[in-house]
């Protein structure tokens, strides 16, 4: 009874201890992989909210630089110039530039012109550079801009504007709408959080809440997550907030990007009792297949004793009842050898049974210390069966786990993602990567890259960087933030910014990649250098198109052999218009001499305009000089003409400078258009609408 006892005790705390040994672990590895997700979640964030600030900052930037803000003579050219920029970004609710005393100058849809902003932050912080002013309320704009969904929450971005020569023309400033924060949080979350109630908050550095659940906002917040995020530090911790325990992932903004920004704690948070679900899950089956398994080895373990101990209940039975005076038959016993020697034993003790008392002493002992081996080698395999077939369930489950968590989180990924092997053959494709590139992940898996989204000329290329980086570890594709051209489906040309990551595998590697499409960021970097390259009144090439293009000019003379010019003209009293007409009229005369001088010249020969009345014409691969002396008494006749304006009809005349430049001189760009503009001012002083030939340089 007590072997029987024994052992059934045995095998069930055994079973117990296993089962409470592995649903710690299974709590534990959960907790940690739930953490995983929210701290990836928040990296996301994180970064979104980095590349938005750089793209504000590039946007203001590159605008600053336009010649229709750095000299503009009227509000309207550089509210031209900010309203393009509005339309292609509706993400920026005013951009306005102050002059260097603080009122606005122009603004867009002239809101708050006039007005003196020179006590605001993003005023007062960009006289020292590029600047951003952290989450605030509208003050100035409260009751003129439209109602909106989010309209009076901004964060500010400002950048100084500076004239040609270096002076401070004014402070550009642009309120990005905090809607711009909130599509990234809606876009990272959906559908995600309503499913498993995942949040996100933004915490500004004096814990109030920038953006979260309505309940929340602007409101304080505790937590160790946001303590952690401002030391730097990023990961999850498990934390109580509002009387409920969540699992909360932490990073911080604007660490090392290289551009003035703000410093924002990001919050990827989840219910604990959401985060562990699956885990819960778990448990129950973990303890119902234990006590299924303790059930079933009891019932074994006690069967097992009860066929070991019977026969030597028989025995025992028997020499219980035994006595010396009336002798009885012991039974013999063949079911276990050892058994079958006792009884044998016991048969022959009444003729022998004070001679061999010590020999069944000994026979008893050996048969007790058998059963105790043979009972801790079932035991031993038992636990090792169990072990094996828990950790194959565990591991198999696990893996199921990791591999669903890891597809939903790359399918709903805000940018493409590609995993592919040393071959580009694709191993992986998910939901973005589909809707960029028009492939479905069925039709993509095993193909090859170079054969679908690499261009022709990319593709040698690519190649060579794969045997370099196999031979030597190295190469520009991996580990680098690049900009390459790939192509859909339907064989256009997508722009995107990739970025490529290498693991290691037992056999063979692996690259995982994610792409991000930069059309619409190229097309308004192209729309702005369009822009800056054009006079926005007379649509001509400005400035710094000419600049461009004189030297261009200069090398063809040399590889021709022919020589070209280049007019400098300029109207005289054409300021008394300006006086007498108004500045509308001024511009609507200078509209039609510039198609007077277009129509007037070559569709090869460039005509710009540099600034008020002054334009440049450029005649190149000319046969002599005569031929340039010949459309200059063009021009001064059609400049001669009357100019039928709305105002009243006028007539003014010109003067030209003209520099001649021969084939195999070194003159420069800049030299020559300064002999142009000095020769001007000679044919102004022999008495205007004439022109005057500029001396060899």
């Amino acid at each position: 009874m007590m072997i029987t006892m024994g052992i059934c005790g045995t095998v069930l705390m055994t079973v117990f201890v296993l089962v409470a040994v592995v649903d710690e672990f299974a709590r534990n590895y959960a907790q940690r992989q739930a953490g995983v997700r929210l701290q990836q979640l928040a990296w996301q964030m994180r970064d979104s909210l980095n590349r938005g600030m750089q793209d504000a900052f590039s946007d203001l930037s590159l605008l600053s630089e336009l010649t229709e803000v750095r000299e503009a003579s009227e509000p309207a050219d550089m509210r031209r110039a900010m309203e393009h920029m509005q339309r292609m970004a509706p993400n920026y609710a005013w951009i306005g530039v102050a002059n260097p005393d603080g009122t606005v100058y122009a603004a867009t849809q002239k809101l708050l012109e006039g007005k003196d902003v020179s006590s605001r932050p993003w005023f007062q912080n960009a006289r020292s550079g590029v600047a951003a002013v952290d989450y605030h309320p509208a003050l100035l704009l409260e009751k003129k801009l439209p109602p909106g969904a989010d309209p009076w929450r901004f964060v500010d971005v400002s950048v100084p504007v500076l004239r040609r020569d270096g002076s401070v023309r004014g402070i550009m400033g642009a309120h990005l709408s905090w809607g711009w924060a909130r599509e990234i949080a809606k876009n990272l979350l959906a559908p995600a959080s309503q499913q498993y109630g995942l949040q996100i908050l933004i915490v500004r550095n004096d814990d109030t809440v920038l953006l979260g659940p309505k309940s929340m906002e602007e409101k304080t917040l505790a937590s160790p997550a946001v303590e952690r995020a401002r030391r730097g530090a990023s990961g999850a911790v498990d934390e109580m907030a509002d009387g409920e325990r969540y699992l909360t992932g932490f990073a911080l903004t604007g660490q090392e990007v290289g551009f003035p920004t703000l410093k924002w704690a990001v919050l990827v948070r989840q219910p604990y009792r959401d985060a562990m679900a699956d885990f819960d899950v778990l448990q129950d089956r973990i303890i119902l297949v234990g006590a299924a398994l303790a059930l079933l080895l009891g019932g074994a373990g006690l069967l097992f004793a009860r066929r070991v101990s019977a026969p030597l209940i028989s025995l025992a039975d028997a020499f219980e009842h035994y006595e010396p005076e009336h002798p009885t038959q012991v039974p013999v016993v063949s079911q276990f050898h050892e058994v079958h020697l006792l009884s044998s034993t016991l048969a022959d003790m009444v003729r022998r049974e004070e001679r061999h008392l010590a020999s069944l002493q000994r026979l008893n002992e050996n048969l007790e210390q058998t059963v105790r081996v043979r009972t801790h080698e079932i035991e031993a395999k038992a636990r090792q069966l169990e072990q094996a077939l828990e950790k194959q369930r565990q591991i198999q489950t696990q893996l199921q786990e990791s591999e669903a968590e890891l597809r939903a989180t790359l399918h709903n990924a805000n940018d493409a993602f590609i995993a592919f092997d040393e071959h580009f053959n694709v191993q992986e494709w998910n939901g973005q990567a589909e809707r960029l590139l028009g492939w479905t992940r069925s039709e993509m898996l095993g193909r090859s890259l170079v054969d679908t989204i690499l261009t022709p000329q990319m593709r040698a290329a690519r190649q060579i960087g794969m045997r370099q980086f196999l031979e030597h570890g190295d190469s520009a594709m991996v580990n680098q933030r690049v900009e390459i051209e790939v192509l859909r489906r339907d064989g256009v040309s997508v722009p995107v910014e990739v970025s490529v990551a290498h693991v290691t595998r037992r056999t063979g590697h692996l690259f995982i990649a994610f792409m991000h499409d930069i059309t619409a960021r190229r097309a308004l970097h192209a729309s702005l250098e369009s822009m800056a390259m054009k006079d926005m009144l007379t649509d001509l090439p400005n400035r710094r198109a000419l600049m461009h293009k004189l030297p261009e000019a200069l090398a063809r003379a040399g590889r021709t052999g022919k020589p070209l010019a280049v007019f400098f003209l300029d109207l005289d009293g054409f300021k008394g218009i300006n006086d007498r007409y108004g500045h509308d009229a001024g511009d609507e005369l200078l509209r039609i001499l510039a198609q007077r001088i277009v129509s007037t010249v070559r569709r090869t020969d460039l005509v710009a305009r540099l600034a008020g009345d002054e334009f440049v014409v450029l005649l190149d691969l000319l046969r002599a000089r005569d031929d340039a002396l010949e459309v200059a008494r063009k021009l001064l006749v059609v400049l001669a003409e009357p100019f039928a304006l709305e105002a009243a009809t006028v007539q003014l005349s010109g003067s030209i400078g003209i520099a001649m430049h021969e084939p195999g001189s070194s003159e420069r760009a800049d030299t020559l258009l300064c002999r142009a503009d000095a020769a001007m001012y000679e044919a102004k002083k022999g008495g205007k609408s004439r022109f005057a030939l500029a001396l060899p340089a």
